[in-house]
């Protein structure tokens, strides 16, 4: 009754209205319900409330394209699955699944500024890398180099299994306060705290697909065009001085990497992506590990695989593998489960 007698007032200057009609728009309210709640003065209308999103994204855009001459970002894009539904279907008007490409930068504040010549020491870099790629003695090398630092925390992990097993109350341990249970000094600090949140911005959607070369050479200058980096002049200064990550799954990747090799021999360096840095997805790499790991040691019922372990944790839904829902994450718990028990069972022997 409060919000229909502060619209019947005043529709304009009425914030209430206009809070919950963006908070109900987010949700993804279907018009004909918001207009339902805008005929009982709740809300506004739903023209407004597209108007009102609009009107936000343009802002949000226009932020995004002053920091991108301020601040070094990273941009990542993948393929969108949308359904478009109508509610009075005609032969030229029908229920149809369509794809498109979505694509999402993100800012670190506190990330280092880029140097004037790191797109050129880029290249001298990739350069040195093909005329001296890496051996397996020198990666030997870099194994044993970090299998120190490996070591404590595989220390650490094992510890952590026994004294926060039920069978132990580390609280009246007698030496819990003890440098071993501390946790381990970090490799490489990272800055943290509410100044070194990374900020993430979504570019507008697009109906351009990411599966073939021709569709991720469009969807480069598509991005580029939204954030203003596009004209003559900002496409050499990226050519020269900026180096720029993306990220994407795998087969965005192998896309980008197939770009970058049949453009090798264009005329300048911004089409030749000299400035492009590719970085898969390490997401999709742990599923992909979780993936043949279940495949490899599922078991039967009656052995001592997976299986066994999911039958007596009454895991459900975990005995086939699946692309859709929560089932990479169902397994990570139970991996991680399994492995704890398997540890704290043969520690707790001795």
């Amino acid at each position: 009754m409060i919000f229909q007698l502060m619209y019947a007032r005043s529709h304009h200057h009425n914030r209430w209205p206009k809070f919950l009609t963006t908070f109900l728009r987010a949700q993804g309210i279907s018009a004909k319900s918001l207009d339902l709640l805008h005929a009982f003065g709740l809300t506004m209308s739903h023209k407004w409330s597209a108007r009102a999103v609009t009107t936000i994204s343009a802002n949000a855009l226009e932020k995004v394209r002053q920091q991108v001459h301020s601040m070094p970002f990273v941009i990542s894009h993948d393929n969108v699955n949308i359904p478009f539904r109508t509610f009075s279907q005609r032969l030229d008007k029908q229920n149809h699944f369509d794809s498109g490409t979505a694509a999402t930068i993100y800012f670190q504040p506190n990330a280092p500024l880029e140097r004037p010549l790191c797109n050129r020491a880029l290249q001298e870099s990739r350069e040195e890398g093909r005329k001296h790629p890496l051996t397996i003695h020198e990666i030997f090398q870099l194994e044993t180099k970090s299998a120190a630092a490996r070591h404590v925390r595989d220390i650490h992990r094992v510890l952590q299994y026994l004294v926060h097993s039920p069978e132990f109350d580390f609280q009246t341990y007698q030496y819990k306060n003890h440098n071993i249970f501390l946790p381990c000094a970090p490799v490489e600090k990272i800055a943290h705290g509410p100044p070194s949140v990374t900020e993430q911005h979504i570019l507008g959607t697009v109906h351009i697909e990411e599966a073939s070369y021709e569709g991720n050479d469009q969807l480069i200058m598509e991005w580029f065009k939204q954030l203003n980096l596009h004209t003559e002049d900002e496409r050499k200064h990226t050519g020269l001085e900026r180096v720029i990550v993306w990220v994407g799954d795998q087969l965005t990747v192998e896309r980008l990497r197939g770009l970058f090799k049949y453009r090798a021999q264009d005329h300048t360096s911004f089409d030749r992506l000299d400035w492009l840095v590719v970085v898969f997805g390490w997401f999709h790499l742990m599923m992909a590990f979780a993936n043949s790991m279940h495949k490899q040691y599922l078991g039967t019922n009656a052995g001592r695989g997976l299986m066994h372990a999911f039958t007596v944790l009454e895991r459900k839904g975990l005995h086939t593998v699946q692309t859709h829902g929560p089932f990479h994450q169902q397994l990570h718990d139970a991996i991680y489960h399994v492995t704890e028990a398997r540890i704290s069972n043969i520690l707790l022997r001795y």
